[in-house]
């Protein structure tokens, strides 16, 4: 399945593993930075 082109930065919507008990998306790590240095680029 093809993601929308809205989540395709969106590190939540790739699981790059899900927690058991509560179906939770994981990102990955790389994910996780890129979110990380995208905030601090435009943090005010």
């Amino acid at each position: 399945m093809e993601k929308k082109e809205a989540y395709k930065t969106f590190p939540l919507a790739n699981d790059y593993k899900r927690e058991p008990d509560s179906n939770e998306a994981i990102p990955s790590p790389d994910d996780v930075k890129e979110a990380k240095d995208w905030v601090d680029f435009n943090e005010k």
